[in-house]
């Protein structure tokens, strides 16, 4: 939660280090003279910082953008955060495919996950570095690198348990005993499988959001703690952001404890361990091409839809911190009002799928469009200055709808794809779902990068985007972002809805039927 501020404060603090400009004041409601504070920095709600001036004569006051100085190599401060996350999600893409199929094999499962989180652990930890000197940002930037990679890569491993867990649950176990004998019928299978699924990926959704909302309330009272007593703003953000690299470092031990291995076949011989993942990526993606077409375009929707729910909380948190005026505490509330709504939405979706008989296809689309009204309110905001997320009060409405549908697209989404997935290729499927989730979310950070340092980068983008440069040439700001979210989320959900996955969920379960019985399965 603190280390986007952590990393933008202290880059931007730089920036005004190595200038020859000194940085305008904070504003104060009076000065000595009595008169409203001209040349100083203020808040507006709405339009984001901006410097007050007095005219001396007339005393009109007026507004313009603070000029903000450059980091080396023209980078906007706020712009070098963006793209740090862009860059640490390109490079989780390669981790992915290196390493995402080792799950597969022996005990590389439990080991690989052990291993990502402790190295994740260890580098956010190690941001308690980064305020020593305005000069380390870059080091802000690349603790960033290795705590995503390392948090993707432990999720590759740990969603590849899914579908063996589903698979040894008594209700599939039943349904693919009542086949044999000839009381059930495949798509009793099917059925039981897409139940237990998501109702094990729903849980586990709602257990993360418990951990991290525990985290994240414990971090707010350290740092209201640390800054009562006096301790420097950013010092503050550094150990904040330190104690969730411990809490991440703990409660795994606990975990892995209890974790059985739940081991594959031993690796073939004769095949490199790292680059084993290229090619078995490079054949699954024909396979899937040559053999379950619809799999891979749900993967291309995929890969849209979660850049952009990824997205919108990255960009919300640096919108409101920017343009609303919203102090990092008061962020904070909204960071726990999210996870707290996702697990009773999460809850209260998949008592409807269970009511309803609702597939996870249904709920995923239903989802997508629904959270595709948070960046239409926003774009709503570019024709008038009223409503359309230009108050705080508005981003407390929306953090309840974003929790109320965020956690259940994530589940449903992972519930969806382990339907697809053969016999003995869950880690490496689960790598490329990863690769299509976190691969992705480079895209809306750069988009929100683009805008920010108003470059032509924001030309090459996806169509949707072309319609709105215009805006973001002219403001620079976030906000013309918001666009690009909404199509992003309205495109592929809309898509999404007209693609027929039943064949592909049909023949994930044959591989499965083959491989209980001992028989060959799918070599891809």
């Amino acid at each position: 939660m603190f280390i986007p501020f952590l990393v933008d404060g202290i880059a931007t603090k730089y920036a005004w280090q190595r200038s020859s400009r000194d940085q305008p004041e904070l504003c104060v409601d009076l000065a000595d003279d009595g008169l409203a504070q001209t040349n100083c920095r203020r808040c507006f709600e709405g339009k984001g910082e901006m410097v007050q001036n007095i005219d001396p004569v007339t005393g009109a006051v007026s507004t313009v953008d603070v000029d903000t100085p450059q980091l080396p190599g023209g980078i906007d401060p706020t712009s070098f955060l963006f793209t740090m996350i862009s860059i640490s999600v390109l490079f989780q893409a390669i981790a992915f495919i290196s390493l995402g199929t080792l799950g597969d094999y022996g005990d590389y499962r439990k080991k690989g996950l052990v291993a990502a989180s402790t190295v994740g652990g260890i580098a956010t930890c190690m941001y308690v570095i980064v305020p020593a000197d305005a000069s380390l940002y870059w080091l802000g930037g690349v603790l960033m690198i290795a705590a995503n990679v390392s948090l993707g890569v432990s999720v590759v491993f740990y969603n590849s348990y899914l579908p063996l867990m589903v698979d040894e649950s008594k209700e599939v176990k039943d349904a693919s005993g009542g086949v044999e004998k000839g009381t059930k019928s495949e798509q009793d299978v099917i059925d039981a499988q897409e139940a237990v699924s998501s109702e094990i990926s729903s849980k586990g959704q709602m257990a993360g959001y418990v951990g991290g909302t525990g985290c994240l309330v414990l971090s707010v009272i350290v740092l209201l703690v640390l800054t009562a007593i006096g301790m420097d703003w950013y010092w503050a953000l550094g150990v904040t952001s330190a104690l969730s690299g411990v809490w991440w470092l703990v409660f795994a031990y606990f975990a892995f404890q209890r974790l059985p291995d739940r081991p594959g076949p031993p690796f073939p011989a004769g095949m490199s361990k790292y680059t084993e993942g290229w090619r078995r990526t490079h054949r699954l993606l024909v396979y899937l091409w040559r053999s379950e077409r619809n799999t891979f375009y749900f993967l291309i929707l995929f890969f849209i839809f979660s850049d952009g729910y990824s997205t919108i909380s990255t960009v919300a948190v640096m919108f409101a911190y920017h343009e609303l005026c919203m102090d990092p505490l008061l962020l904070a509330l909204i960071a726990i009002i999210v996870p707290f709504t996702a697990i009773g939405g999460g809850y209260a979706w998949f008592r409807f799928q269970r009511k309803y008989g609702w597939t996870s296809k249904s709920v995923l689309v239903l989802n997508l469009l629904l959270l595709s009204l948070i960046p239409l309110w926003g774009c709503v905001g570019f024709f008038n200055d009223e409503f359309g997320l230009h108050t705080q009060g508005e981003m407390y409405v929306l953090a309840v709808w974003f929790g109320l549908c965020l956690g259940s697209a994530q589940a449903f989404s992972r519930a969806l794809f382990s339907e697809l997935i053969p016999a003995g290729h869950e880690a490496d499927m689960f790598a490329l779902f990863e690769i299509t989730d976190k691969g992705s979310s480079w895209l809306g950070p750069l988009v929100a990068a683009a805008v920010r340092q108003q470059v032509s980068l924001f030309y090459f983008l996806l169509w949707a985007i072309r319609l709105t440069r215009e805006f973001c040439l002219q403001t620079g700001r976030i906000r013309p972002t918001l666009f690009y979210l909404l199509a992003a989320m309205v495109l592929p959900g809309l898509a999404l809805h007209a693609l027929d996955l039943t064949e592909s969920i049909e023949n994930a379960r044959r591989s499965k039927s083959a491989r209980a019985e001992g028989k060959e399965t799918l070599d891809i």
